[in-house]
């Protein structure tokens, strides 16, 4: 296979049920129509269903999928983007809220010079005032600590140069699992990433995507806000520290 000039990462845990919903169909008849290479990289995530053997079965020479011991969002695309050989690393989300037809405005983007496109999400179909009011606060709170130009963290689409990516993922302090994990679990890893992305000097685009919110009881709308406000709060006290200055 010619070296891919777009790498799509995609992480799954236990998405059996939204694999045999036909989530895929669009983005890999969309990628089947391009004139570039690319490749998808599927990281099962530890899945306890049957995601790792419905993913096998779509194997060819364009799609690969990985298999990691159960460690969370962060640790599944990390292994996905440090295989990824892709001249481009596009990250998105299983349930494609995101329709991956918004790459083209990345790939725009970054053949003006940004190494990082980030979405920002302009629509919020099927979610609820409490979901809005939360997403809210945690942005706000990201700008307050972090990164007070960022609009929207936490957008599942996001694509890298190969470079970039490699270096940013490969100086992961605390995002990646130092115990068991149980359940789905997401934490601040974004915000890790903007920060190291800014640190290295990495030139940040944000750009507006289309978005639905499929509204899911996967992650526990109390404890996980908790884990992210943590995670944040330990990404500007690392900084403080200056554990950051030795990557």
């Amino acid at each position: 296979m010619q070296k891919p000039y777009l790498s799509v990462v995609i992480p799954a845990y236990n998405e059996a049920v939204n694999f045999r919903n036909g989530v895929l169909n669009e983005p890999l008849e969309y990628l089947r129509m391009q004139k570039y290479t690319w490749e998808m990289i599927f990281v099962d995530d530890g899945s306890t269903d049957d995601t790792y053997k419905l993913l096998s079965g779509l194997t060819t020479k364009n799609i690969r999928v990985l298999q990691i011991p159960h460690g969370g969002k962060a640790a599944a695309v990390t292994a996905g983007v440090l295989a990824a050989k892709g001249d481009y690393i596009l990250f998105t989300d299983f349930d494609q809220s995101t329709p991956i037809d918004q790459v083209e405005k990345f790939l725009s983007a970054h053949k003006s010079g940004e190494d990082i496109v980030t979405g920002v999400r302009v629509k919020t179909e099927q979610d609820t005032l409490f979901r809005k009011i939360r997403s809210w606060a945690y942005v706000t709170l990201v700008q307050l600590i972090v990164l007070p130009e960022l609009k929207d963290s936490q957008c599942g689409f996001k694509s890298f140069t190969n470079p970039a990516a490699k270096k940013i993922f490969g100086n992961l302090l605390i995002s990646l699992p130092t115990g068991e994990i149980k359940g789905p679990y997401m934490g601040a890893w974004e915000v890790e990433v903007f920060f190291l992305a800014k640190k290295f000097g990495f030139k940040i685009d944000q750009v507006p995507v289309r978005w639905i919110k499929y509204l899911s009881d996967r992650l526990n709308p109390w404890r996980d806000p908790l884990y992210m406000f943590r995670d944040t709060l330990k990404v500007r006290l690392y900084d403080i520290l200056g554990k950051y200055d030795q990557v």
